[in-house]
């Protein structure tokens, strides 16, 4: 008799932004493979719907609620995920945002470096322990392309005096590119890996000027398209020990220069340490 058990079957992975786009399809892709699917969103009754709706297809999902661009509920809600599971096998830090008007979060950051960046490196910090506790544990970073045209403006890094969506939101992706590669030096335990899924189409466009979001509905890739980049380097058994990379879509790339030097990455690090109140400890991070 053929084996019929999912592939996923007793893993838990946690998906950030997952009310639509590609957080959504990656959920659904995740789910159906067995996977117990940690839905995370801002919107906790679109996050519902998301795992009521996995739910009804005979899948296992649970809702965490969390505001990615706040440090207090990215704290507690990582302390809820802590309490109620003893591991976590896979974090796909997928939450997005592009904002036409500089915007700040609760805790006074550029909104976008706050949601892209800054949430991310504390989520990814504060569940370090409960990835620890899987067999086999990877971090997977949805970046982007436009990394390459982006460099990290240390003089001004949240942007106060010249700001563009655009360009906060390009070096948000550039700093997940350059957090990978700190992350898997100083986290050898842990496949930690970078992709840019693809141009495609996401809500992420809805703050760009009309008509620019329905025409891209119509001429990008969908998001399931976008998807399975993702759910690759969550799942395929040949990445469980590939780390440190970075991924356009389906195969793996160099960075663009600014996510090369080992110096800024640890200089990223320790920005975004002071930022988020989170110590450097000896051992994993």
């Amino acid at each position: 008799m053929a084996n019929t058990t999912p592939p996923l079957a007793g893993t838990t992975m946690l998906v950030t932004g997952a009310t639509s786009g590609i957080g959504l399809e990656t959920a659904r892709a995740l789910a159906r493979r067995g996977a117990l699917v940690l839905v995370v969103a801002r919107d906790a009754s679109r996050g519902q719907a998301v795992v009521d709706e996995l739910v009804r297809a005979g899948h296992a999902a649970e809702l965490h609620g969390i505001d990615m661009a706040s440090f207090a509920a990215v704290r507690q809600g990582a302390a809820r995920i802590a309490a109620r599971h003893p591991a976590l096998d896979v974090l796909i830090n997928n939450a997005g945002v592009v904002t036409r008007r500089r915007e700040l979060s609760p805790d006074g950051h550029e909104l976008v470096w706050a949601t892209n960046f800054l949430g991310a490196f504390l989520l990814t910090r504060l569940l370090g322990p409960l990835l620890h506790r899987a067999a086999a544990p990877r971090v997977v970073n949805v970046s982007s392309e436009a990394h390459r045209h982006a460099r990290i403006h240390w003089e001004d890094l949240e942007l106060e005096h010249d700001f563009r969506g655009y360009r906060a939101y390009a070096q948000s992706k550039l700093a997940l590119v350059l957090f990978t590669r700190e992350l898997a030096r100083r986290d050898p335990g842990l496949a930690v890996n970078a992709v840019h899924p693809g141009v495609i189409a996401t809500r992420i466009w809805r703050a760009a000027p009309a008509p620019i979001p329905w025409l891209l509905t119509l001429l990008l890739p969908s998001a399931r398209t976008g998807a399975a980049p993702v759910v690759r380097l969550a799942a395929a058994p040949e990445l469980a020990r590939v780390s440190g990379r970075y991924f356009d879509k389906l195969e793996e790339r160099t960075p663009g220069p600014g996510g090369l030097p080992a110096a800024d990455a640890a200089r990223l690090w320790e920005i975004a340490e002071r930022a988020t109140r989170t110590e450097t400890k000896a051992g994993p991070a």
